[in-house]
Parts: C-alpha cells; structure tokens; sequence
C-alpha cells in the first residue's frame, strides 16, 4: 500500500493510482495500433488504387450507412479522413466500439482493402463551407 495514497472524502476512498493506471490503459492501444498499421506508401495513391477502394466501399456495403462518397447519410456518420490517419482508420473499424458492426478479422475485410478504402475517401472532396454557398446565406 505504499504505492497508493489513500484519502477518505465523504466516505468513500479516493485512489491516485487509479487514475495513473486509467491514463497508463488508454495509453496502450495507441502503441498497438502503430505496430499493426497496414503498410502504405507515402506516395499519393495511383488511380486504380481508389478504384479499388472505391468498389470495396461498395463491396463491403459501407455505402448502405456512410453514402456511397462517405458524406453519411441517417445510419451512419460522414467518414473524415482529414482528421484521421490510416492506423487509426484500421483501428476503428477493427474494434468501433458500438459505432457500428466490427469487422474483426482479416477474413472479413483485409488491412489492404481497408488501405484501399481509405484512399478512396481520401480521394473525395470536402464538403463546401456553408458560408461559401450563397443560397444559405440569404437573410
């Protein structure tokens, strides 16, 4: 117990190590993550890749809850590649949480479909800013 500081506060015990240990778990899957990131080239991808990535979101029925752009529709969120790498694109989908069914297994959909995937949503253009888009601006 010399490791811990204890403290009673209205009767229940308040544990510091605790904490660490929470900060310390949510630590972890960040490492996994970058020692299973799927191999991709720095290069940008060539056209058929996105052709790929494109048939697989098809394929693997990702279109029927984001959209068939990945711009989301009432089942599933727009899918923003701007703010998330390839790793943790992977990691998502692997274990979504209860985002959305988890494709576990490479049997299910291959890290390289998936790096397919990716750069075909990395492929699709932004949305407009609304404030760029005169008929939405009209008082």
């Amino acid at each position: 117990m010399n490791h811990f500081v204890v403290c009673r506060v209205s009767g229940k015990l308040v544990i510091e190590a605790m904490l660490f240990l929470l900060v310390m778990l949510l630590a972890i899957p960040s490492a996994t993550v970058q020692a299973q990131q799927p191999a991709l080239s720095q290069a940008a991808p060539s056209a058929e890749t996105i052709a790929k990535g494109k048939q697989n979101f098809v394929t693997y029925a990702c279109y029927a809850c984001h959209g068939y752009f990945g711009q989301g529709a009432e089942t599933g969120p727009r899918i923003d590649t701007s703010r998330r790498t390839l790793a943790a694109f992977v990691s998502f989908v692997r274990k979504p949480g209860r985002a959305m069914p988890p494709y576990r297994t490479q049997s299910q959909i291959s890290d390289s479909a998936l790096a397919e995937i990716y750069a075909f949503l990395k492929s699709v253009p932004p949305p407009p800013d609304p404030n760029s888009i005169p008929l939405l601006n009209t008082k």
